[in-house]
């Protein structure tokens, strides 16, 4: 047998084999885990705080406007616990109480000629409870994506009341995201990115503390202001 003929022998035979010899699956893990009607875990992320404003026009007794803007965003740090409930094979009903630490500073500025930017900080740790449905996708071997959405109720304990831009220390929020469920030999690890949509004006209209007539031409500037936040989260069930 010429060497030619024996390379295409020895290539027939590796194609042979390659195309007979069962495809190797990959290991799942924790296959029953998703038959439970109900499981618990915990959360550790990050988070950015933002606000919206809607600008009245008023001016002060200046005869200037003042505007608002957030114009850059810092990290916070969240953390919670999770509770989910089985429903379906592919929905479950889920809460995830979630402290989340964190501040934004808001650029503050009137249209008066060569007015100066004025920054102030304003800190939020906002304790949020939502209520989700959480639909999953089918499981392909150790993955199964998921969509979320829901509403939660927040209070703020990080509020502080000599703050020039006064916020309400309740709010409500529509919570919409996405993950993924990740099996590994013994837990769940579960990234999710999710956006929390403040669904009312927080902003404090009629203020009663001392700094209210100091303070005036910032409230009156606005004729309302919305809250929201970007959070991503590692979850371990």
């Amino acid at each position: 047998m010429h060497i030619q003929d024996l390379k295409i022998y020895l290539l027939f035979v590796s194609l042979l084999f390659s195309t007979t010899l069962p495809a190797q699956k990959e290991v799942q893990y924790l296959q029953y885990e998703d038959l439970k009607p109900y499981h618990f875990g915990f959360l550790l992320g990050l988070h950015t705080q933002d606000l919206i404003f809607q600008h009245s026009g008023v001016a002060d007794a200046k005869g200037n406007r003042w505007y608002a803007s957030v114009p850059s965003y810092t990290p916070g740090f969240s953390v919670g616990i999770i509770g989910d409930l089985r429903l379906t094979d592919f929905l479950s009903l889920r809460s995830t109480p979630t402290i989340h630490f964190g501040s934004k500073e808001v650029d503050l500025k009137s249209d008066a000629a060569g007015a100066s930017v004025i920054s102030t900080p304003i800190r939020s740790n906002y304790i949020m409870i939502p209520l989700s449905i959480r639909y999953r996708g089918a499981r392909s071997n150790n993955y199964r994506p998921y969509l979320i959405s829901g509403f939660s109720v927040a209070v703020d304990m990080g509020r502080d009341d000599s703050e020039p831009i006064l916020l309400q220390p309740l709010n409500t929020y529509w919570e919409i995201g996405t993950g993924c469920d990740i099996y590994l030999p013994y837990f769940r690890l579960v990234p999710e990115i999710k956006f929390c949509l403040g669904l009312g004006d927080i902003l404090v209209h009629h203020r009663k503390d001392d700094d209210s007539e100091a303070y005036s031409m910032y409230t009156n500037a606005f004729n309302k202001v919305t809250s929201r936040l970007l959070v991503f989260s590692l979850q371990f069930e």
